[in-house]
């Protein structure tokens, strides 16, 4: 299929990642670039061999365009070793050479020190950068990083413009660094199911995403404690924060009642999800986790459940308290037990939310972040 528009910029988008990796961020540049390429635009994603031999689309549940490329050069990322220079080199001769061909207009990219290398020949690509930010390797965010990141500081000063997912984090962005190029927000997105209420009430609650600390799984876990008849069900994890979880569940008594799933793929949360009554999003009101977008935030609402949320500024920027999800004090496992205790209790109002954030969610799609990218893509390119 064929979407491509003459009047659209050409967009490249390097990534230093193999991609079927399973981790979230590439799910959102695969679902972004594809959203792009379905608007008209032409997207070439520049990145090394995948980490699994499958279709692309099919991994990721898209449907195959001929104005979306993969373009494979040469990466050496190993297992236990990485080594970024043999791609950094051949990505910009790339870039060049399609640049040369009149095949890019826009280079849009989120990996800071890859934009590093490339922005140091930037008068020889002769292109604009457009740099996508979700984290920040700033002390506000991690206690034992300095104040500012030069890497950061250097990237900042030389791009035509930068995206955010969140104003409250941009709002760091900005007391952190000088800033002199447009500050854009674009929110993230999530595809929507067809919604459908739950009438029979398991008692499951649902988690999705990593484990690590930050993550709050812990206090989930505690909360369930205080919750003799729930069932938790896990999404998502590594190996190794999976193993410690059980161990702290296994110390709580509540294991034979916690579902470790693991790694999911993409196309078959929804489908896990059926059976679960309430999800759950408890990441800590530390560091970044305060500030950078949910990725599970937008996910949960556009399937059409009912939704528990630690009361953090990045959550609440996007919804409304008591009306598309329900908060809880962050780090409070007590707290968190109530309130899914209440939802589980009042089907009324469980529904309610679930249907408010059905219909929130509709702001959040891949098509309108793509329609916002591309104003912002037209704008810098002919500014």
């Amino acid at each position: 299929m064929n979407n491509f528009q003459e009047n659209l910029p050409v967009i490249i988008y390097p990534h230093n990642q193999r991609l079927m990796s399973g981790r979230v961020n590439d799910i959102v540049i695969m679902k972004t670039c594809h959203a792009l390429a379905r608007l008209g635009h032409r997207v070439g994603i520049i990145t090394g061999k995948p980490a699994m031999n499958l279709s692309i689309e099919e991994y990721y549940g898209l449907q195959p365009l001929s104005n979306l490329q993969i373009i494979k050069v040469p990466m050496l990322r190993g297992k236990h070793f990485s080594w970024h220079g043999i791609f950094n080199l051949f990505c910009l001769l790339k870039i060049l050479k399609m640049r040369k061909k009149g095949l890019a207009d826009i280079i849009y990219l989120r990996e800071i020190k890859l934009a590093r290398f490339l922005l140091k020949f930037k008068k020889f690509i002769r292109l604009p950068f457009i740099i996508e930010v979700h984290d920040l390797r700033i002390r506000k965010f991690y206690d034992n990083l300095p104040e500012k990141n030069p890497d950061e500081e250097w990237v900042f000063k030389r791009v035509d413009a930068i995206i955010v997912l969140l104003n409250c984090f941009g709002d760091i962005l900005k007391e952190t660094y000088t800033i002199e190029v447009p500050v854009f927000k674009v929110p993230l997105a999530a595809e929507r199911a067809s919604f459908k209420i739950k009438e029979n009430n398991n008692k499951t609650i649902g988690y999705i995403g990593q484990l690590y600390p930050l993550q709050g799984v812990e206090i989930l876990i505690e909360a369930i404690s205080y919750l003799p008849d729930v069932k938790l069900e896990i999404i998502g994890g590594s190996e190794k924060d999976i193993i410690r979880l059980k161990k702290l569940a296994t110390s709580l008594n509540v294991n034979e009642r916690i579902n470790f799933l693991g790694f999911v793929k993409p196309q078959k949360v929804a489908e896990i999800s059926d059976n679960i009554d309430i999800l759950v999003i408890c990441a800590l009101n530390k560091g970044k986790r305060s500030y950078s977008a949910h990725t599970k935030l937008y996910e949960y609402m556009a399937m059409g459940k009912p939704v528990v949320a630690f009361d953090l500024p990045s959550v609440k920027e996007e919804i409304v308290d008591g009306i598309d999800v329900l908060l809880a004090k962050p780090g409070d496992p007590r707290d968190l037990a109530d309130k899914i205790a209440y939802l589980l209790n009042n089907q009324d109002k469980a529904k309610s939310l679930a249907i408010n954030a059905y219909k929130s969610s509709e702001k959040f799609t891949w098509e309108n972040r793509a329609k916002k990218l591309s104003k912002i893509f037209n704008k810098i390119k002919y500014d």
